[in-house]
Formats: C-alpha cells, structure tokens, sequence
C-alpha cells in the first residue's frame, strides 16, 4: 500500500472547488470541507474526504441535490424538529446544532431532532461545536437509505446501521471531553479505509455472508463481491453495542418516522437523523472554576494510571485527536493512493483538476 501525504489547506481548497462546482453555495462548501479535513487530522480518515467520491455519485445519480435545504418542522421551547430532506449533511446538520444551542443557551436544555438529512460526517464534530459554545451534548444518530451492515449480537446477518453515538463535555478555559463511536466494532468507512489500502481487519470485527469469521473488509461492500451474500460488521461490546444501536435507530428516526434501516429505499443513499439533548452546565454548577477544577481532577487522577505500555499511555476521551491533529498539520494528511485516484475522477467529472491543488 503506497499513500501520499496533502496539505491540509490544498485539501480544503480542493473539496471548497468540488463542492462549489457541484452546485452548492461557497458557505455550504467551506462547512463540508471544514468538516472532512478535520477529520482527517482527527485521524479519523474514513469520515474524511474520502467520502467525496460517495457524495458525488449520490450527485450523479440524483439522490444528492444542492437545491435540498434544511427545513423546520418545530421551534419553540426546548424543542426542535427539522427536517433535512436529504440535503449536504455537514451544514445541514451544523444549522440544526446552531439552533439548538441557541434554545439550550436560552433554556438551559435543547432536545433536537434533525431528520433524513444526507450523511452529516463525524459526529463528535457537532459535540465540539456544542463544547465551544460551552454546552453539554449527548447525540445519537442513525444510518439508512442503505441495506443493514451491523449484525444484532448473537445474529449472523445485518439489521443495523453503524449508528454512532457522541458525547461532549466543556472544561472551562480548557479542552472538551469529546467521546465519539460507532456502536459496530469498527466504523463502515473504516472498513472502506481497509478495503482501498488492501490490508486486513482485526480477527472479530466483522464476519462473511455465511456468518463465518472473517479479517477480509470485501465481505462488507457489495461491489467488492458481486454475486456473494454480504457479511456484516459486527456490536463492539456483543450485546451491549448492540443495544445501544437499536435505541439510536428508535431514538434518531424510529419516533418520528424518518427513514429507518429495516426500510428498503428507492435509492442508494446514506440518510442520517439525529437525537441531541443539549444542556447548559452552568445551570447545574454555576461556578465555572469549580466546574473546571472537578473535571481536571478527575481528568487528571485517570490518565495517571500506571499504562500496560509505557509508550502507549493512558488518554481522556479526545485525547488522542488533539494529538493527532498537531502531528498532521505539520506533517500532512495521509492518503491512499485507490482513495486518491477516487478523489480525481469524482473532481474531473466536474472540470476540477485536484492534482493541481
């Protein structure tokens, strides 16, 4: 597996160019491409842009559309119901977040709601947003318009999504608590990661369309295996992960009758809805440094356990992406060279030249 190293910045600019030649406006573009660089330098690369070739034939084949914008269904109180209508995910869940923590500052708690909106990216990125503007947040989302890719624990065949759930956490006048997972054992995208560098999984992460073991992400994408049943990923945590996909998919979409994993769609699509419950800290202990001085506490007692490895030492939640980001701004964003060529032809059938940036 060869890979080449990008600027962050060349990054941005590019997929600010895919986007806005696609048809989207400059805003929404900035927010896209914000949103998938960064998680690249999160190092978390199968949310990053990666995804532009997937995007782009939803585009192509009409289940994409820049005209699509968020709408709202309800404003008032605590609570907020919007509507995604299959619009760019990033901004569009970004819009949803913002209004939300607008209520919360107000009212001290949000409950949000943003139904089938298109894939809306990472989610502890809206967790940071809610940490900026000092807010505690709980989401829940789910993953449809495509078949089931997670098997229920104990089962030999998908009926779930990935169904991510993240939680942020402020610190005053420091660094968020930002606790960020698929409920699978591994993300989908970092299984398409696996899959373009043609290396193997972990031993227990997903198993083949007969239900045997298997370390070969192929058995997850059905164009990697045309003809053979498709395998599935499977819950970290047997029935716990499980569980809490399962209350993800009720919780995001079941309530409100947006689309859910067990619905065959009329397209293929990635459609995401999400739960948010937003709390104002201050409302719970209004002394900040009191606030900063319990977290830190804490903080600080857990990552002085004594590690198994000394060269792998005891990290917070979101640790290791601050880590992360620092040594890929400076060193560059790795890239493989199938989820390179990828990038390419989806930017060329829109008369952008991504070598050139």
């Amino acid at each position: 597996m060869t890979y080449r190293l990008h600027r962050p910045e060349a990054l941005r600019a590019l997929t600010e160019a895919m986007v806005t030649k696609a048809g989207w406006t400059a805003d929404e573009a900035r927010e896209t491409a914000s949103h998938l660089v960064l998680a690249n330098l999160s190092g978390h690369d199968s949310h990053g842009v990666g995804m532009l070739p997937l995007y782009f034939n939803s585009l192509a084949d009409g289940n994409l559309s820049p005209r699509s914008k968020l709408s709202i269904r309800l404003e008032a109180g605590s609570f907020l119901i919007a509507d995604g209508n299959v619009a760019l995910g990033q901004p569009t869940a970004r819009n949803a977040v913002e209004r939300g923590i607008a209520l919360a500052n107000a009212g001290g708690v949000a409950i949000v709601n943003l139904l089938d909106a298109h894939h809306i990216g990472r989610i502890g990125h809206y967790a940071e947003i809610a940490a900026e503007a000092g807010l505690i947040s709980l989401f829940w989302v789910n993953v449809a318009g495509r078949p089931p890719i997670v098997a229920p624990h104990a089962a030999k065949e998908a009926r779930f999504g990935t169904n991510p759930h993240a939680i942020g956490i402020p610190v005053p006048e420091g660094e968020p608590i930002i606790l960020d997972f698929a409920t699978s054992r591994m993300a989908h995208g970092k299984a398409r990661v696996a899959l373009n560098k043609g290396v193997t999984v972990p031993e227990g992460y997903i198993i083949d369309g007969e239900g045997k073991p298997t370390v070969e992400p192929k058995h997850v994408f059905p164009h990697a295996i045309p003809g053979e049943p498709l395998g599935a990923l499977l819950p970290f945590g047997d029935h716990k992960g499980a569980g809490l996909s399962l209350i993800a998919e009720l919780l995001s979409a079941g309530l409100m009758g947006a689309a859910r994993i067990d619905e065959k769609p009329h397209k293929s699509w990635i459609i995401n809805s999400l739960f948010g419950v937003l709390i104002d800290p201050a409302r719970l202990e209004p002394n900040a440094a009191l606030r900063r001085q319990r977290i830190e506490s804490y903080l600080a007692f857990v990552r002085a356990a004594a590690p198994q490895d000394p060269a792998d030492p005891v990290l917070a939640p979101g640790d290791k992406e601050r880590a992360t980001r620092i040594q890929r701004e400076r060193d560059g964003i790795p890239l493989d060279d199938e989820t390179w060529s990828q990038i390419v032809a989806a930017a060329a059938r829109h008369g952008v030249d991504a070598e050139s940036f």
